[in-house]
């Protein structure tokens, strides 16, 4: 029989050769989600390249166009997941980085909105922006914030029913910039609520809900917003009662003092943002 320290080690042997198989294969999921969506990029691209190419033909036809519309956005939404793929390993590795800079919030909602225009009029969605405080400053990575926000807003898109609403506001809680996305669409179930920002985590599907995703968006979206020492809440009264998002980010200092700041980034980003809402 073995000597009582001698079975210790080998237990110890046993749990370091666990962990060291653990890391092993969290490793090899990283690198395979990594080169997934690398080999994804390539078919993707040239598919975008024949519906731009589609585009510029101005064809006449409704049935073309509509076929032509329909592959450019879910073309864009597969796009949408690549990058969360590679996002995602990015982030597992702790590779990601931000490119900090003086930003104006109002631009990064009007950017994100852009993004999702496309899903937004094809469920004959009601985007509602409510007033608020319109030009609040802040430092971040410009693509970044735009992603995490566009993420929250495809998620609103996705789990909406048809010709619902969606509303949008602003406010200043304790220093911060608070972003509220609120929807009136499938909800969370009460189990589910606790790990919506945990990776590969989806909502109830239904047959006509088909689109969602990987489970990864708001995974992103977490991480994202915490490299920028915000922090993102959700809530839901449950199911079929719709979901609200809340997205906390630090403001500057000192507000209005961005220099060279485009025209584009200033209070009548807001007009242009009504519009594209209506």
């Amino acid at each position: 029989m073995l000597p009582s320290d001698c079975s210790v080690q080998l237990m110890d042997i046993d749990d370091s050769i666990s962990a060291e198989d653990a890391i092993s294969v969290q490793s090899r999921k990283d690198e395979f989600l990594a080169m997934l969506a690398h080999e994804l990029r390539n078919p993707l691209a040239s598919i975008r390249n024949a519906v731009e190419v589609l585009r510029r033909l101005d064809l006449q036809e409704p049935r073309a166009e509509w076929a032509r519309e329909v592959v450019d956005r879910q073309a864009a939404q597969l796009s949408r997941m690549i990058d969360d793929l590679l996002d995602v390993s990015r982030i597992t590795r702790g590779t990601i980085t931000l490119r900090p800079a003086p930003l104006n919030l109002a631009a990064i909602i009007v950017r994100a909105i852009e993004v999702n225009l496309p899903l937004i009029k094809a469920r004959r969605l009601k985007l509602i922006v409510e007033s608020g405080p319109l030009d609040l400053d802040l430092d971040g990575d410009e693509v970044r914030l735009t992603q995490a926000l566009a993420n929250i807003l495809n998620n609103a898109a996705k789990y909406s029913n048809e010709e619902g609403r969606i509303w949008l506001s602003v406010e200043i809680e304790s220093g911060q910039a608070a972003v509220h996305v609120k929807d009136e669409g499938i909800g969370i179930p009460p189990e589910l609520l606790p790990h919506i920002f945990d990776l590969f985590t989806q909502g109830p599907r239904t047959l006509d809900r088909t689109q969602g995703g990987l489970g990864i968006g708001l995974s992103v979206v977490r991480r994202l917003i915490e490299m920028h020492g915000g922090k993102v809440e959700v809530s839901s009264e449950g199911e079929g009662r719709g979901t609200d998002f809340v997205v906390w980010l630090p403001l500057r200092g000192e507000q209005g003092l961005i220099s060279g700041r485009d025209p584009h980034d200033s209070p009548a980003t807001w007009s242009r943002l009504n519009f594209l809402a209506t």
